[in-house]
This record gives C-alpha cells, structure tokens and sequence, in this order.
C-alpha cells in the first residue's frame, strides 16, 4: 500500500485577543512579556506519495524584550477535550511518524515531541519547523483524522491560553462517484419514527459539467428541503454561472443570492446549515452567507430532493457524499469531514449517501429513510437501471477539479 501524505494545515485555537488577555495569563516568567501561539498557519500540497509533509508554526511574544526568552513547545494530547468542544474527531499522531526543529537553526530538533526554542532579544518570534514523514495507509488509513496537538508547554515569558495549534493532514485518498444525467433526480423521505428537529445541516459535494438547460436556464437545483409534510416550511436552491441561490415562497431576487463565480468542471461542497432562524450557507467550508428564515424544522415523513424534483430543468453533474444532520454543525466540524466519508454509526447522522459505486444509492445512515429514483417522463419511480447515471472510479481527493489515478 502506498504511503500518502497531502496538503498539511494548522489550525491555531484562538481563546481571545492577545492585547486583552493579560488576565488569562496561566503561566508567570521573569520577562514583562507574554508568549502565544500565533494564528498564521501553511497550506501544503504534497503530489508524489513519498514526498515528507511540512509546515511551520509560530511561537510569538507580544512585546520585544531585551533579553532571550526561552520557550518549549511540546506534543500534549489534548484531543479528547477538544473532539468534545468542537465535534471533531482527531487522533493523536505518534512522535515517530514527525520532527520538531528550529528554522533558524536547524540543529535543533526533536523527534520525542517537544523542542526548546530561543526568541532572541529584540525579535518577536522563533519559528519552528514540524517535517512529517510520508504516512502508510495501512497503519495510518487516511479515515482516522491523525493530527499533532501542539503547546507552549514552559516559558520564561508568561503563557496565554491561547497557546495550542494543531498541525493537521488532508490525505489524499481514491473512490468512485456518480454522474447524474439529465433529466433525473433523487429524493429522500425521512424515517416516520425520527423526531422533530429545529436544528439541522445537509451537505453534498458537487460539480457542475456544463450550463446546458432543458427548459429553464436559471434552474437548476442542488438540495431542496421540504421538513414537513403538508407545509410551507421548505426552502429551494439553484445555482448558475455567478451564484448560488436559496430561497422559499416568499423570497427571491438578488437578496437571495450568494454571489460568487461558479467554475464548471469544480468541486464544490456545500453545507446548509440551520439552528436559531438562521440558515448559514457554506461554499467548500467558508461561511458564504446566512439567511434569516424562521421556524424551520425536519420532522418525519419530510424530505430532501437532490437535484430538480420537476427533473426537466436539470443539467448533468457529479455528486458525492449527501449527508443529512439533526444538529448544526460547527465550522470546525463541516471542514473535519469536508471531502472525507463520514461514520454512518454516528447518532445525528439522518441521512448518508456516499453515492459510490460500492454502496450505489443506498442510505448507509441508521434511520429507514426511502430513497427514491425519478426520471423526467415517468410519473412513477424507476428502477436504478432506468435512472440515468454513470459510476466514474479511481476519483482522487481532495482535489480542485476531476482527477482520475490509474491504479
């Protein structure tokens, strides 16, 4: 099995604003400064499997000192506090897999997880490295969300609480997709045992193959959701050329509108995200807006429709990984499982679509929710034969655009 390392990111745990934070201070030292964990961060892209991942983060004081300050930054496994804070589900990477190093002296370095850096008088910071070795799929498969928990573990400046950072890891990884034809469309009829909920997510990930139309030009959906039986308490989306649209009975227009350049041929996962009348739209894990619409809800019997429900507005494009939450999810915790599969074990989970070629179009989520094939013409369901569709294989992610690896 190949070793697969890519894109390494660090995420900086920001508690509050350093000039306001001198009565958080945990930790005192014999300098009239304080040192914190800075919130720049690096994006890295590793193409070649053997290649070792890298990235730097930033120990900082908040003021220059004359003299040296001494600051020790360790591996300290904080995740299980933080996985229940933030809905996150990251494992501890093992200090053989990683180095620790100095930048400005790369001498010094470790690999038992912690490391000693000097902040020289008159500088503001010591950078240091963390070089992270290609990791085996086998002992470290890239569903389990390995990270390195790092923090100013002793000073002899005083320590902020906002003093961790995790270095984590995008993975590359392989799986098949559907292209939906068009002309078809999917819907899925929540479980008649499953509560009311006034908080929810829905989730796909999509890309637009062309802006071709069948009646209407502007029309074409990507989620729809309709949360009750017999109501008004739905909302609609499209999306086009120049922006992504949700809207309901009462509101269309620009106002609508999230506008935005949307590229053909581009992977773009979406989140709805709903709790406290506020529907949050997030485009590929950034907010891109929030909606103001009240008193919606999901209840039994409700559904979601993914792509036209009229199917004679719908264009051909790629889906994967339709999820439905009982529960809002956090920014954290859409950017956690942005382009990885989820757990179908997990209890909000409502529904889950992974729409591969392993598990079809079946829902993998713990509820008997009824997933249903239609097709334009056919005024009945049809059979997954009937529907129009192709399985593509060997789709690599994360990935910008459609990237096919040969085995």
């Amino acid at each position: 099995m190949k070793n697969i390392l890519s894109k390494i990111s660090v995420l900086t745990i920001l508690l509050g604003v350093v000039g306001c934070q001198e009565k958080l201070d945990t930790v005192y030292g014999e300098h009239n400064a304080s040192v914190y964990m800075n919130n720049s961060g690096a994006l890295i892209n590793i193409d070649k499997p053997d290649d070792v991942g890298h990235t730097i983060i930033e120990p900082r004081l908040s003021k220059l000192t004359k003299g040296n300050v001494q600051i020790t930054v360790s591996a300290i496994d904080f995740f299980p506090e933080y996985n229940e804070q933030n809905g996150t589900e990251y494992k501890s990477l093992p200090y053989s897999e990683y180095e620790l190093y100095e930048v400005n002296n790369p001498s010094n370095k470790s690999n038992n997880g912690t490391l000693n850096v000097t902040v020289k008088g008159g500088d503001y910071s010591s950078k240091i490295g963390v070089r992270v070795k290609p990791l085996n799929d086998e002992k470290y498969p890239a569903s389990v969300r390995y990270a390195i928990p790092l923090r100013i573990s002793s000073s002899s400046a005083r320590i902020l609480s906002n003093k961790d950072a995790i270095v984590s890891f995008n993975r590359p990884f392989k799986t098949s997709i559907v292209k939906i034809l068009k002309g078809n469309n999917i819907t899925v009829t929540f479980d008649e045992s499953m509560k009311r909920t006034e908080e929810f997510t829905i989730q796909g990930h999509f890309m637009f193959l062309n802006w071709d139309f069948m009646t209407h030009d502007w029309n074409q959906s990507l989620i729809n959701m309709n949360g009750a039986k017999g109501t008004s308490n739905w909302y609609y989306t499209r999306v086009n050329k120049d922006h992504f649209q949700v809207k309901d009975l009462d509101s269309d227009g620009e106002a609508t509108h999230i506008k935005q350049e949307v590229k053909l041929k581009t992977w773009y996962q979406l989140s709805f995200v709903y709790k406290d009348n506020n529907l949050k739209v997030y485009v590929n894990g950034k907010l891109a807006k929030t909606f103001v619409r009240p008193s919606l809800f999901l209840d039994a019997g409700a559904h979601i429709a993914i792509g036209n429900r009229g199917r004679i507005d719908s264009r051909d494009y790629h889906i994967r990984e339709v999820r439905v939450w009982t529960k809002a999810l956090s920014e954290s915790e859409i950017n956690d499982g942005l382009y990885l599969p989820a757990n179908p074990e997990k209890k909000e989970l409502l529904v889950y679509l992974p729409l591969n070629k392993e598990n079809k179009f079946k829902d993998l989520a713990k509820y008997k929710n009824k997933v249903s094939l239609w097709k334009d013409g056919s005024k009945e369901e049809v059979t997954e034969e009937q529907f129009g569709h192709e399985w593509l294989e060997n789709v690599k992610f994360p990935a910008e655009g459609l990237e096919i690896q040969e085995p």
